[in-house]
């Protein structure tokens, strides 16, 4: 999958390497610093170009004055090496630490170096949410650091998407829900992400509707596909039920059905063939 990357126009490289746009060009026009050039002739750059003549000239930097190396000089050595163990520890330590930008600029950073979305949601953000939660099971962290935590978490998400090139053309549309006794949403939120950058249609509805007027939003907004998720199971009956009415809806209109979270582990689905579970979110970025 072929993924629109960030390109940075002349104006922002020259703010994010501290000099003049007559040096930018300079350095184009002797081959330091590589671009591509539109058809109008402007200078376009991907971060690898801006990465591969900060290291040949062994240049620190920030990312659009996003990092501050002087707070953590590692940081960037961090993200453009990819370390997801280091990089991990220091989301989880920011995020319960209550501070926002810390992790903005990890996953702002990680995007601009090239990095895809779905390899930042499956080994960063992922494994970031599993140890906050776990760290409320074992009583390290109060309730209120965890929904702090969290938050701060999905927030960073959608000021992610600011900086990401999503397609203007919409070829279809993914309804996606919450099973009913779910009540956390990024799941969902680095869903709509990944299929926004396929070109899909989003249309988030949060927790399901109830049952009954699920087949009237299927008929008013004739989705292709149903993404659902659900970690918690407080009443496998009533989840059960939820789930067939919208497996046997959605197996009539031919709407094809993907699921993820530890909730299916004790919900049967094995009976619709057109639904099938999502192991990770690359998954999402490639199905």
């Amino acid at each position: 999958m072929n993924l629109q990357l960030k390109q940075f126009n002349s104006q922002e490289v020259a703010q994010l390497l501290n000099v003049n746009v007559s040096t930018i060009k300079r350095w184009t026009e002797e081959g330091k610093l590589e671009c591509l050039k539109t058809p109008g002739g402007h200078r376009k750059f991907l971060m690898s170009q801006i990465n591969k003549f900060l290291e040949y000239n062994n240049i620190k930097t920030a990312w659009s004055g996003a990092l501050h190396p002087e707070d953590d000089p590692d940081l960037n050595s961090q993200i453009l090496k990819r370390n997801f163990g280091y990089l991990q520890s220091f989301l989880f330590e920011e995020a319960i630490g209550g501070k926002h930008i810390p992790v903005r600029q990890v996953l702002q950073g990680l995007y601009l170096n090239q990095t895809a979305p779905a390899r930042i949601f499956d080994e960063l953000i992922t494994p970031v949410l599993h140890r906050i939660g776990d760290s409320w099971e074992k009583k390290e962290i109060t309730v209120l650091t965890e929904h702090i935590a969290s938050q701060i978490i999905r927030d960073e998400i959608l000021m992610l998407k600011t900086i990401i090139d999503f397609p203007v053309a919409r070829t279809e549309t993914a309804l996606l829900m919450l099973l009913s006794t779910e009540m956390h949403d990024i799941a969902l939120k680095l869903t709509e992400v990944l299929l926004e950058i396929r070109g899909f249609h989003v249309l988030l509805s949060g927790q399901m509707t109830p049952t009954l007027n699920i087949e009237k939003m299927i008929d008013k907004y004739k989705p292709d596909r149903i993404y659902i998720s659900g970690t918690v199971v407080d009443d496998l009956n009533l989840l059960q039920a939820e789930f067939d009415k919208i497996g046997c809806i959605s197996e009539k209109k031919a709407i094809r059905v993907y699921i993820g979270g530890k909730a299916f582990d004790a919900i049967e689905f094995a009976q619709f063939k057109h639904v099938k579970r999502l192991a990770n979110f690359g998954e999402i970025a490639e199905q």
